[in-house]
């Protein structure tokens, strides 16, 4: 006999219908905690965002109008800029739902929002037939306003009304190493430029990964003090190791933070990822490190960020140390970081994204060695007043980056590459072969076998 099940009563489909149905709201009443709205928009604007100074394409962004002329910037991952090319329409009215949030970042904010929309897979779009939306946004300012918009850290879309008198010819400036840039001069504000041409010094470095642990942790061992005078875009993805000491835990950044189970992106407290989950599903975020220390080894001083899984055979796995610790506030350095302190490791890591300012910043890859031994405060002093850059981006702004392939670095064809010599003979040498799980390249196989 067969089973029978009324799908009006079976709990799915009553689950189905306790879901509240999205309702209206206008762009200024948005809550990034509250994803149960939908908006009615013209699309004003949409471009590619890109990444300077390479001017790589990072994200599709657009700004939208609602009836009552407020705006909002909305963007969208690369993967996603084909779609929403072809339906989000300039001057087009549209209803969206499906949306999420994300607090406005630090170089590509617009407008003078506390928060972006975050379009995805869940997204929504469905074009309307009402035009009485209006056309243009405006946001004035006054001649003495000009310059204290323009020298904030993050200036906005900013309108003038005004005259021009005096343009310039199109100038290119840059030299050989670096991205040749094309500007125009108008005379509204004097604007002096200088022609730039740095060059920076190539390390000779080995790319490839190498069997042995012993050398493998032996492999790019660069003085701090070398690697922090050296132009990072001549070396990005290239693994370097060293032995150092934490000097110093970063006190003024966050220890941990939640990223998205379906994006990975990292969620800021209180705002959601609508766009990555199906209307009426409990998201589940991951937890991760992303703290960053001090690392000193008596030529110079590093600022190295430690992200899981990374921090395998560094800390505890991040879930143990929040099940111990009684406040969870991601501002609150719990001792176990803390005891970082003063502890020499072997660390394995990679230069971060370059910053326009400050020195280079790096980012843990891997620990290369034993258990940490404790070391007396007083056994080995920094090379320099220890000081936290504060170029770098702070945690409100700051995403870690994404997975790299880790079976090969490569790096640009103008950085030569050449075989480390081993280590040192008398050094003791690994009496126990690499694990399976280690990776290898193709060519270092090669080599075993011959």
């Amino acid at each position: 006999m067969a089973l029978t099940v009324d799908p009006t009563t079976s709990p799915k489909n009553t689950a189905a219908v306790t879901i509240p149905s999205r309702q209206p709201a206008y762009l200024t009443e948005l809550n990034p905690a509250d994803n149960s709205k939908f908006i009615q928009v013209r699309v004003y604007r949409k471009w590619t965002a890109v990444k300077i100074p390479g001017f790589t394409p990072v994200s599709f962004s657009c700004i939208l109008l609602d009836k009552k002329g407020s705006a909002i910037q909305a963007n969208a991952d690369l993967k996603e800029k084909q779609r929403f090319e072809h339906d989000l329409q300039l001057n087009n009215v549209y209803k969206i739902q499906g949306f999420g949030f994300e607090k406005a970042d630090s170089w590509g904010k617009t407008l003078d929002n506390d928060f972006t929309l975050c379009f995805g897979k869940y997204t929504q779009v469905e074009q309307l037939t009402d035009n009485d939306f209006p056309y243009h946004y405006f946001n004035f300012a006054a001649f003495n306003e000009l310059n204290t918009r323009l020298e904030k850290k993050n200036p906005i879309l900013t309108d003038y009304i005004g005259y021009v008198h005096n343009v310039e010819k199109v100038k290119e400036y840059g030299g050989a190493t670096t991205t040749r840039v094309k500007v125009r001069n108008i005379g509204i504000r004097n604007l002096k430029y200088n022609k730039t041409n740095t060059t920076g010094a190539h390390l000779q470095v080995q790319t490839q990964r190498l069997t042995g642990w012993e050398l493998e942790r032996n492999r790019n061992r660069v003085p701090l003090g070398t690697l922090l005078q050296i132009d990072p875009k001549t070396q990005q993805r290239v693994l370097f190791t060293q032995e150092a000491m934490i000097a110093q835990i970063d006190t003024n950044h966050h220890w941990y933070y939640q990223k998205c189970d379906e994006c990975g992106g990292k969620l800021t407290y209180g705002y959601l990822h609508g766009q990555c989950h199906q209307y009426g599903t409990k998201p589940n975020p991951e937890n991760s490190y992303c703290f960053r220390i001090v690392i000193t080894d008596g030529t110079g001083n590093a600022l190295l960020s430690c992200f899981t899984p990374q921090t395998d055979g560094l800390i505890k796995d991040v879930n143990a140390l929040l099940q111990e610790v009684e406040n969870k506030d991601p501002a609150t350095i719990p001792a176990a970081v803390l005891a970082l302190q003063n502890t020499k490791h072997v660390f394995q890591f990679q230069f971060a994204t370059p910053s326009a300012k400050g020195p280079p910043t790096f980012i843990l890859k891997k620990i290369m060695g034993n258990p940490p031994a404790i070391l007396p405060a007083s056994s080995t002093g920094p090379s320099s007043p220890l000081t936290v850059p504060t170029t770098v981006n702070t945690d409100e702004g700051y995403t870690p980056p994404p997975t790299t392939p880790t079976v090969t670095q490569d790096t640009p064809i103008d950085a030569p590459t050449v075989t480390v010599p081993p280590p040192d003979p008398s050094a003791k040498k690994e009496l126990f072969p690499a694990s399976t799980n280690e990776e290898c390249d193709p060519i270092s196989k090669k080599q075993k076998k011959e």
